[in-house]
């Protein structure tokens, strides 16, 4: 079901995460928050990446994220995540092409392939999609 909700004087539908759910495929965001605060009220708190990225977040599916306290390499924060090593080249590639080397913040939405033409995105987001990729458990 859709919602409406507000980007200044502008008013669009946000459609619900369920729209992008599909198995086998991972979305990734990258960023440079801070602190894990920061990061958490941007996700959950203020629900600022739900009108950044125009789709509301189902709260029981499967998504991991990462704050480094500096900088680190996209390769390296990739790292950990589950599976990350059936999605971790493609992404270091995606990253590459897009001009990210590094980033403090990741995420990883599982079970999704986010299609940004589908949905209003904020260019200025402090987080930056750079793709959904296949994986493997």
């Amino acid at each position: 079901m859709a919602q409406l909700f507000s980007l200044g004087h502008l008013h669009t539908f946000m459609i619900n995460q369920s729209a992008f759910e599909i198995g086998g495929m991972v979305s990734i965001w990258v960023g440079n928050f801070a602190t894990d605060v920061q990061f958490d009220d941007y996700m959950n708190l203020s629900k600022k990446f739900e009108e950044d990225f125009g789709f509301k977040i189902n709260d029981r599916a499967v998504r991991e994220a990462v704050v480094e306290s500096a900088p680190t390499s996209i390769e390296a924060l990739v790292r950990g995540f589950s599976s990350w090593e059936s999605f971790a080249p493609a992404v270091v590639q995606a990253a590459r092409i897009a001009g990210v080397e590094q980033a403090t913040t990741m995420i990883v939405f599982y079970c999704v392939e986010f299609a940004p033409e589908k949905v209003r995105v904020n260019p200025n987001a402090p987080l930056e999609f750079i793709g959904a990729f296949p994986f493997s458990r």
